[in-house]
């Protein structure tokens, strides 16, 4: 990790709504979900929430490193309909030697619809590559 990996970074970034990201194109195969409303799947919000993270981290991170989600905690209070913009703002609030934790909120063009914290791991890459593979040896 480079010195300014640090409290107070802040990052923000929109994407668009579309019908891949609603609750129906969580997973195909469920037909249950595919009975549900064409709104912007919880699913999809803290990918989307992973992604602003991790472009908040990359400036600040060795060429060797990257970051894996560890925890998550956030709301998700209001319905967004495809074609509306969501805008992902993070802060990073704090780190613990390998550990981050973002402050996370979500607005579309009308209503805050997510808030929390989300806590990341710094990691090396071809170790926990490594240790992935291995893993997928062991069981497949």
């Amino acid at each position: 990790m480079k010195p300014t990996l640090a409290p107070g970074i802040r990052h923000k970034h929109s994407v668009t709504v579309t019908e891949a990201m609603t609750v129906p194109a969580l997973f195909r195969e469920s037909e249950t979900l595919k009975a549900m409303p064409p709104v912007f799947a919880t699913g999809f919000m803290v990918g989307f929430m992973e992604w602003v993270c991790l472009e908040a981290m990359a400036p600040h991170l060795d060429d060797n490193e990257g970051s894996v989600g560890v925890h998550v905690d956030l709301s998700h209070t209001a319905a967004t309909p495809v074609g509306m913009t969501v805008t992902a703002e993070v802060e990073l609030e704090s780190i613990d030697g390998r550990l981050t934790w973002f402050r996370v909120v979500l607005r579309d063009e009308r209503d805050i619809i997510c808030e929390g914290r989300h806590q990341r791991a710094v990691i090396d890459k071809a170790k926990f590559l490594a240790k992935v593979h291995q893993k997928q040896r062991q069981y497949t």
